[in-house]
């Protein structure tokens, strides 16, 4: 084993209800009267968008809150809140040990169906982005479940080289197998179909 792909959302941070005062915050910021409801379902577009577009680009993204939401947002809104996003993230010490642990042994990754820079700058600010050689989002990348999307990394390593860590079971577990990578589904269920883990830091103890 040489390299370790993680997911981040729901699995390197959790995602929190309260994470929609980014979306709010730029939406105030930017001066637009818009009530709750519209604010919820702009929140569940941009949820939504990744499952009709093969990349993530800011063009794409804004067409389909804007067709979904009958808005007329500009881009700066996109750009806001691709930085406001970038706070989005709490202290975790048992990340931070079980990343600069696993960084010692093994080349670490990240892909995510979200910005990349939004990504980084969450890792950064817990203080994990440099033990990472690279964040690959779905900007610069394509979205998972496309199996092009380990390409990046499966060009200079082998399948079984690699091992696949996330949330997602089709994403991060089922896909990564197809490809001929190992897997470790972050889950709370009991399966003994798949290799699970309830937390993070239980890697330190079978990597």
């Amino acid at each position: 084993m040489k390299a370790i792909i993680f997911d981040l959302d729901n699995t390197l941070i959790m995602w929190k209800d309260e994470f929609i005062w980014a979306l709010k915050k730029v939406i105030k910021d930017m001066n637009l009267n818009y009530d709750e409801k519209l604010i919820n379902k702009i929140d569940s577009a941009i949820n939504e968008s990744e499952k009709h577009f093969k990349k993530l680009t800011k063009e794409n993204l804004l067409d389909f809150i804007n067709k979904t939401c009958n808005t007329n947002l500009l881009m700066e809104f996109i750009n806001k809140l691709e930085i406001e996003q970038g706070n989005l993230y709490y202290e975790d010490k048992d990340v931070v040990n079980t990343i600069k642990y696993l960084s010692k042994k093994y080349d670490l990754y990240v892909v995510t169906n979200w910005f990349t820079k939004t990504q980084s700058l969450r890792l950064e600010g817990m203080g994990i982005l440099k033990y990472f050689k690279k964040v690959y989002g779905a900007d610069i990348n394509y979205y998972k479940p496309q199996k092009c999307v380990f390409d990046c990394i499966l060009n200079s390593y082998k399948p079984s080289e690699c091992i696949s860590v996330g949330d997602s079971l089709e994403n991060d577990v089922k896909l990564p197998i197809s490809l001929g990578m190992n897997a470790i589904w972050k889950t709370n269920e009991i399966n003994n179909n798949y290799k699970t883990i309830k937390d993070i830091k239980d890697l330190m103890n079978i990597l």
